[in-house]
């Protein structure tokens, strides 16, 4: 009984947003952009969900009025550029390469390179405080024979 109960706490349970106002949409084409749209867009209060996810009140009225548009004959590129007008381009999970985005979406390369650097760097240092010299001064090959000739003797 124990693991059962173990098992359903560890258990992975989706959550999901229910559409209130589900329409029927007149060809399935209709319907794969519809969903392919809410999926891509980002509700705008929950911000890390996309609308198809989100239960926010806003996320329920932006998946009307995508359906509504989709309805409409709208095509994806009018749909994304009414919500980006309207909400800014928060509302795409993959935004445009613009000079503003571009630290966006050249962060994660330059932090990496500058990772590697600074590996780089340190491993060179630890290797330059760590090296020892090979060849023994004329003084400590004197003591060594010493030491040598004692043991020997």
């Amino acid at each position: 009984m124990k693991k059962l109960l173990l098992i359903l706490a560890l258990w992975p349970f989706n959550l999901y947003a229910i559409d209130k106002n589900p329409v029927e949409f007149t060809t399935s084409a209709q319907e794969t952009l519809y969903q392919q749209l809410i999926n891509e867009l980002r509700c705008v209060v929950c911000q890390n969900q996309s609308l198809a996810d989100s239960n926010a009140e806003l996320a329920q009225d932006l998946r009307e009025q995508v359906r509504q548009m989709v309805l409409s004959g709208q095509q994806e590129a009018q749909v994304t550029d009414y919500l980006v007008a309207r909400y800014g381009e928060f509302v795409l999970y993959d935004p445009p390469l613009q000079p503003k985005t571009w630290l966006l979406w050249l962060g994660p390369f330059l932090l990496c390179i500058a990772a590697l650097i600074a590996i780089f760097y340190f491993i060179r240092r630890h290797a330059k405080v760590t090296q020892t010299s090979s060849a023994l001064s004329t003084e400590e090959q004197e003591k060594l024979e010493q030491l040598l000739d004692q043991q020997g003797k």
